[in-house]
């Protein structure tokens, strides 16, 4: 009899622990919240106050934000036909790609280095699969890593976009 009332005893404490522990976390929990809550909402109070300088002037503005624009240089290349990375057929791209460069020195670099840019050309189309640029995205995708990589071979931002005149795969 005895035995079963400490047996008794026993539950009753582990049940408490059990009781207090869950409590515990759950306090835990709605202070964190809080914290949460209170920092979010004391960032988005600060963020709504910020002042935004007004433009005295909207042409005084334009002007400073768009350098003089002349009109565009544009650069062809040579029809570029590779072979892509297609596993299971045997897949092919050609494409003729235009350059926009942003002025004469722009354009020097790129006749300097135009071996080099078709040579990184051919590598990195040959290096894509056909579902890699059958869509829109994975074309656009193309002509990003495509200009990135040409202005870090040349150095500075002498291209600014490039065009896709022709672009068959099959």
């Amino acid at each position: 009899m005895a035995d079963k009332e400490i047996e008794n005893d026993d539950g009753q404490q582990q049940e408490e622990k059990k009781k207090s522990s869950i409590t515990l976390v759950q306090i835990i929990i709605i202070v964190l919240l809080v914290a949460v809550l209170g920092v979010g909402g004391f960032i988005s109070w600060k963020l709504m106050n910020l002042e935004i300088p007004v433009a005295q002037n909207e042409q005084q503005l334009a002007e400073e934000e768009l350098p003089e624009a002349g009109p565009a240089i544009l650069i062809d290349l040579e029809n570029i036909t590779v072979n892509l990375s297609d596993e299971d057929e045997s897949r092919f791209l050609r494409a003729k790609i235009k350059l926009e460069v942003k002025d004469e020195e722009s354009k020097l670099k790129i006749d300097t280095y135009n071996a080099q840019i078709k040579d990184l050309i051919i590598t990195i189309l040959s290096s894509k699969r056909f579902d890699d640029i059958r869509s829109p995205q994975g074309k656009y995708d193309l002509k990003l890593e495509l200009v990135y990589r040409i202005n870090a071979l040349v150095g500075g931002e002498s291209v600014k976009n490039m065009f896709f005149s022709d672009f068959v795969a099959q």
